[in-house]
């Protein structure tokens, strides 16, 4: 006999979300466990604490249900009397950790109707596995174990990995936790960075952004070096509105897909709203094109289309691109169009620096040196899911990124058949499903699985 009915593993906003669907669709909390750490409901995307980490979306478009759209922008309007920099005139725009509070909100409320608690162990599963019976069982980092009838994975998305070697002896480098930033999410990083010292920033996202921004409110004096792939930082949010979508052949090729995009985004500068406009409204039904497509097509389409995808897709909050335009007007803040090959730890004396070997565009090989080196890449790598496919439970997507999940959101086995109890609800399924990464997507999915699960179990 299994512990629990469902195990939700993860305790960010995928988790959070399916919690809140599956107990609204009448399962009881006392049949549902969760293990992940921290706060449940905040995650790496909204657990930092920091002013300066902001959402990149309007707070109309953070939603959790599609029929209250509204809901967050109303509860913000109570609960953040602090954040005198939201609003802008491209939309509002609140802290990420404001937005980690709200669904905190939502989780304490739904309980209270249902009148239950859940089980919540803040620890993480390293393994996964069928048990005899039928039903699943999770080994913790505790060494606990936990069984259950079905397994919801709602790991979201892992904390990132260095993307090159680290070289020479750690050990010599006084407080290294503090010179090599790893996992920037949380913002504790920002107390231990002198005004004066070098940084290299990895990355050209977001995340950079936040930091960035972070650094700027902090009146960062010393260069800042900004290693970004693309030479270029996302574009800026536009005060757009969605209209209908455009209409599609009924099963596209990757090139008639490319054409689309081409023939539909209208001759404009990328930063107007009528532009962002058109790329939103190719959005809203991707994911069909996107599904009906092999995983050989889906790979033709990501080197063709990839590019502008991930740029226009992922805009801005306009706070956060205000701060990089001051810091580089002071000549404190440089985008440099490199790639970084190689971190170096050297010792001169009782001085440490940082090393860098760059590939840039324009310049060829060079070298850096810095005091800190903030990891804002954000590519990451999830132990649990790579345990499923070298246990034989799971196989890669399309790109090895995540699992290969059904329409219904199961787990696809190495045989092609979909396993009805175990699930999979978050950023891994974005490469079997296309654009449903955001809060809004992810938030979807968990009520479609909600809606099947309750049938089952009711």
């Amino acid at each position: 006999m299994a512990d629990q009915k469902i195990l939700i593993i993860g305790s960010g906003f995928a988790a959070a979300a399916n919690l809140l669907h599956l107990v609204e669709a009448g399962i009881r909390p006392s049949q549902i466990t969760i293990v992940g750490p921290g706060q449940l409901g905040r995650g790496n995307a909204y657990g930092c604490d920091d002013d300066d980490f902001r959402l990149n979306v309007r707070a109309n478009l953070m939603w959790v249900w599609p029929d209250r759209r509204d809901d967050f922008g109303n509860w913000a309007k109570t609960h953040i009397t602090d954040d005198k920099d939201a609003v802008r005139s491209s939309g509002i725009f609140y802290r990420r950790r404001d937005f980690g509070r709200y669904v905190a909100s939502l989780v304490d409320a739904a309980l209270a109707v249902a009148g239950g608690t859940i089980t919540h162990y803040p620890q993480i599963v390293t393994k996964l596995g069928k048990i005899d019976q039928g039903g699943w069982q999770a080994e913790c980092s505790d060494g606990r174990l936990i069984k259950a009838d079905l397994a919801l994975l709602a790991t979201g998305s892992p904390p990132p990995q260095w993307p090159c070697p680290i070289h020479g002896a750690k050990a010599q480098l006084p407080k290294l936790e503090n010179r090599l930033v790893q996992n920037p999410w949380n913002g504790r990083w920002l107390g231990h960075i002198p005004a004066q010292s070098r940084l290299a920033i990895i990355g050209g996202g977001l995340t950079a952004l936040d930091a960035v921004t972070a650094l700027a409110r902090r009146d960062h004096q010393g260069p800042i070096f900004l290693l970004a792939p693309h030479g270029t930082l996302p574009p800026e949010q536009a005060d757009w509105v969605k209209q209908a979508p455009p209409s599609w052949p009924d099963a596209p090729r990757p090139s008639e897909i490319l054409r689309r995009f081409r023939s539909y985004l209208p001759d404009l500068p990328t930063d107007d709203p009528v532009w962002q406009q058109a790329f939103e409204e190719l959005r809203i039904d991707i994911n069909q094109r996107w599904q009906a497509l092999s995983d050989h097509d889906r790979r033709r389409l990501m080197r063709r289309l990839g590019w502008l995808w991930s740029r226009y897709r992922y805009r801005a909050a306009p706070q956060t691109i205000a701060a990089a335009n001051r810091l580089q007007q002071a000549g404190i803040l440089e985008i440099c169009h490199a790639r970084l090959s190689a971190i170096h730890l050297e010792m001169a004396a009782d001085d440490a620096s940082l090393r860098l070997d760059l590939h840039d565009t324009k310049t060829g090989s060079r070298d850096l040196v810095v005091d800190y080196v903030i990891n804002c890449t954000g590519v990451g790598h999830d132990p649990l899911l790579a345990n499923l496919v070298a246990d034989g439970i799971g196989v890669p997507d399309a790109f090895g990124q995540g699992l290969r999940v059904s329409h219904q959101n199961e787990v696809i086995n190495p045989e092609g058949q979909a396993i009805p109890t175990l699930l999979l609800v978050g950023p891994a399924m974005a490469s079997s499903l296309g654009d449903v990464v955001a809060a809004s997507g992810i938030s979807l999915a968990g009520m479609r699985v909600a809606a099947r699960l309750a049938s089952q179990i009711l």
